[in-house]
């Protein structure tokens, strides 16, 4: 596997010119490209610019188009209730989140319902922007208009998605906690790093077509396997990754109505509904600086275990995601040669060489 390091301005510019060049607004292009790129320099390559070559697909088959926009359904507070209507995900998502942030700040708290939008990337990033307006928040989303990938504990079969969940707490003058995970032992998007990448991903996380375990990712990419039955990911934790990916699925989608992953068609699509929950901890403790050291005093509590590897120390929610992008920054984005070569055919649609980037 080979790959190359790129830097993140470039990257940003490459993304803002395709998306503007399709049709969507500077202001969008601009948090798309934001969101990415972002991603990518947090670590989490799974939901960073690879994803652009399948937007464009999307776009190129009619099922993301750049005139739909979200429309709301309910403004109420607390409640915030929003119709995606398929739009382009991450500039979506972050105005439905920034509007509950203000309904919190103004009202103690906020319940927010982001429905059927495109693709809206990483969740801790909504997790992020909660905690910069100084807010607490939880978030479930579901995965709908492609095949369920994800196996209930004890299946042989998928019925989920991996239906991600975050939450994030601010800490008054200092770095939030950021929790954000699939429900799934892994990321879709990471075995597809690991499919374009050509190599393995650990034992345990995959299931064949028959639900016999296997290392080989392509085994649940269906245009990787063609003749083959899908395989499955497996959820984390068993039973308990496979019960909060059932109560994702309800909370942003099933309880509105929105498309469920049994329900919307298979495309070339990915349709997030999100629900969340932003709470003003003003509310709870007045004393900024009593939170403070609450908090910072447990999680040096937490971080001075002593670790199992001297080489591995003891981290809390989003420290991993702080030192990488301070690591990316300084050195590069790396992307493997295949998820490059995707990303160059998808501009080159547009009539942009990657390769000046």
């Amino acid at each position: 596997m080979t790959y190359r390091l790129h830097r993140p301005e470039s990257l940003h510019a490459l993304v803002r010119e395709m998306v503007t060049r399709a049709g969507w607004t500077e202001a969008q292009a601009q948090e798309t490209a934001h969101h990415l790129v972002l991603a990518n320099l947090s670590g989490h390559d799974s939901h960073g610019v690879g994803m652009i070559p399948l937007y464009f697909t999307s776009l190129a088959d009619g099922n993301l188009k750049p005139d739909a926009a979200p429309v709301t359904k309910l403004d109420s507070a607390p409640f915030l209730i929003i119709d995606g209507q398929v739009a382009l995900g991450q500039p979506t998502a972050r105005e439905a989140v920034e509007r509950a942030a203000k309904m919190a700040q103004d009202g103690g708290v906020a319940i927010v319902n982001l429905l059927d939008a495109h693709h809206i990337g990483r969740i801790g990033h909504y997790a992020e922007i909660a905690a910069e307006a100084g807010l607490i928040s939880f978030f479930w989303v579901n995965v709908a208009g492609r095949p369920p990938i994800v196996a209930p504990y004890a299946a042989k079969e998928a019925r989920f998605g991996t239906n991600p969940h975050a939450i994030g707490i601010p800490v008054p003058d200092g770095q939030p906690i950021i929790l954000d995970f699939a429900t799934s032992r892994m990321a879709h998007g990471k075995a597809r790093v690991a499919l374009n990448k050509g190599v393995e991903v650990p034992p345990g996380y995959i299931i064949d077509g028959e639900g016999r375990p296997t290392t080989d990712p392509s085994h649940v990419f269906q245009h990787a396997i063609p003749d083959l039955p899908l395989g499955a990911l497996l959820p984390f934790g068993d039973h308990k990754g496979a019960g909060l990916s059932l109560i994702a699925e309800l909370l942003s989608a099933g309880l509105m109505g929105a498309a469920r992953i049994d329900e919307k068609p298979q495309r070339s699509w990915i349709i997030n509904s999100l629900f969340g929950v932003l709470i003003d901890p003003s509310r709870l403790e007045p004393d900024a600086a009593l939170r403070k050291s609450r908090t910072e005093s447990y999680l040096a509590f937490v971080r001075a275990a002593k670790p199992q590897d001297p080489a591995n120390p003891v981290l809390a929610p989003g420290d991993k995601e702080r030192a990488v992008r301070a690591e990316r920054a300084r050195a590069g984005i790396p992307l493997d040669d295949e998820t490059w070569s995707q990303i160059k055919g998808a501009a080159a649609r547009y009539g942009i060489d990657a390769e000046q980037y």
